[in-house]
């Protein structure tokens, strides 16, 4: 579309009234060509104020997911005074294409109704996929006497990954039905230890303090397609084409909902999330924090450097062990791949790229310990427990994991290099433990107090 075209489009009174009236409390920031976004705050109030902004540049409107008192007076200072709620809006997009958004946008919806939220709105996002609001409306003002505005960005993060939780099975049979999981494989470029369908179907989870939504009736800059509001029963018949903007009709509200009814769905993804924390810190592993410097190769387990040095038998579980093994010694994401791909090289014979990949992602984003030095599998059935074995005495430094023998080392290190320091120092008395710069000064302090 060119400037002209566009001005058009956004001058209808239905288009700019249905902007002003979906903004009501909202910051309104508008997007140029090159996707970079106007100065904020922001707000439109009239039809004018619209037809300025594009005359500016502004070809796509975004508008906050929070709601503000005064959305001008905003600032990084005063959020939690400020806002006086929030919408919920998930936002769903698929780099398989607009059937396979469509299909989790549906397995949503149903959920939002399993837990009695009839009232809410669904809107294409203007290329391949969709988003779906609960409105403020519908939440109860306080939880656990907390008021729930305050409560942002992490109660909508904790229903979302509530929602995700619940579809998530469903999502992935739905798939891969659709497409063989050969298909979805090649689609990702490289086999995942296990598929999840949110590699697949993107379905929002976190967004922090003043985070934009796209506008409904808002143009999309990459396609030209409007941000069309949809009814409930037509989303499974949507075709993009009728969002082109010479065939939109302001039919639909993007917000809409009922007083309290999404009341038992938030109750149940808050009791979700605090059960889930629960059991993740009884299954947290201790981690023996001395500094947060990354710990270098020097100071590694004989088991851990005998891995880097390549194996030919374990390569798979190895991987494993490596990674947990560098991810609590401080190393950085990009270190520990970078150290992976160069002890491929020295395996007899190197992994499958895509093995090595799918194994090392599958545990950085994983939070797990290594296993224990006499863990069967993962170190006694290759040989390493014996060879570690050979130069530390597990039992007497108390090490039952590896993680542990650096920061004995370390320690040991440190207490020599005090009592070098207090050598150089001078003369220490036994009894008291001051210190003197002579042997007469020391024998004199004897003398004198003891």
């Amino acid at each position: 579309m060119n400037r002209q075209q566009i001005l058009e489009y956004y001058a209808r009174e239905d288009i700019s009234k249905a902007l002003i009236e979906h903004s009501k409390e909202r910051e309104a920031v508008g997007t140029f060509f090159d996707g970079t976004y106007e100065k904020r705050p922001n707000i439109i109030q009239y039809p004018n104020d619209i037809v300025q902004m594009v005359r500016k540049g502004v070809v796509s409107f975004h508008f906050s997911v929070e709601r503000w008192k005064n959305a001008m007076s905003v600032n990084s200072q005063n959020y939690s005074e400020m806002r006086s709620g929030w919408d919920f809006v998930l936002d769903i997009d698929s780099k398989l294409g607009i059937e396979e958004s469509k299909t989790a946008a549906m397995l949503i919806c149903r959920t939002l109704e399993k837990y009695g939220v009839r009232n809410y709105g669904i809107k294409f996002s203007g290329r391949r996929g969709f988003h779906i609001s609960v409105g403020w409306e519908a939440f109860p003002k306080e939880v656990d006497y907390k008021p729930l505005a305050r409560m942002y960005p992490e109660a909508p993060r904790i229903l979302a990954r509530f929602i995700r939780k619940k579809i998530s099975k469903v999502l992935m049979r739905k798939l891969v039905k659709r497409r063989s999981a050969k298909e979805l494989i090649e689609a990702l470029g490289e086999a995942p230890s296990r598929l999840s369908p949110f590699y697949f179907v993107e379905v929002e989870k976190d967004w922090g303090a003043r985070h934009l939504f796209r506008a409904p009736y808002s143009l999309n800059e990459k396609t030209w397609l409007a941000s069309l509001p949809i009814a409930r029963q037509h989303l499974k018949r949507f075709e993009p084409e009728i969002a082109q903007p010479k065939k939109v009709n302001v039919k639909e509200k993007f917000f809409v909902s009922e007083e309290n009814e999404a009341e038992d769905l938030l109750l149940e993804a808050l009791d979700w999330h605090a059960m889930h924390t629960k059991q993740e810190k009884k299954q947290e592993p201790k981690r023996l924090v001395v500094y947060d410097k990354k710990i270098p190769e020097e100071f590694f387990p004989p088991c851990v450097k005998t891995i880097l040095a390549g194996m030919s038998e374990g390569r798979k579980r190895s991987i494993f062990t490596l990674v947990t093994f560098l991810k609590m010694m401080n190393w950085q994401p990009e270190e520990i791949e970078q150290s992976v791909l160069e002890w491929n090289e020295r395996n007899k014979p190197p992994l499958p790229r895509s093995i090595l990949l799918s194994q090392m992602r599958w545990n950085l984003l994983n939070d797990r310990k290594p296993p224990n030095c006499t863990n069967e599998t993962f170190c006694r059935s290759i040989g390493l427990y014996d060879i570690c074995s050979k130069t530390v005495d597990h039992e007497k430094m108390k090490i039952k994991n590896p993680i542990a023998y650096p920061y004995k080392i370390m320690k040991e290190r440190r207490k020599l290099r005090q009592d070098l320091k207090a050598v150089k120092r001078g003369f220490s008395c036994g009894v008291c433990n001051k210190e003197f710069p002579t042997m007469r000064s020391l024998a004199q302090h004897k003398g004198r107090v003891h």
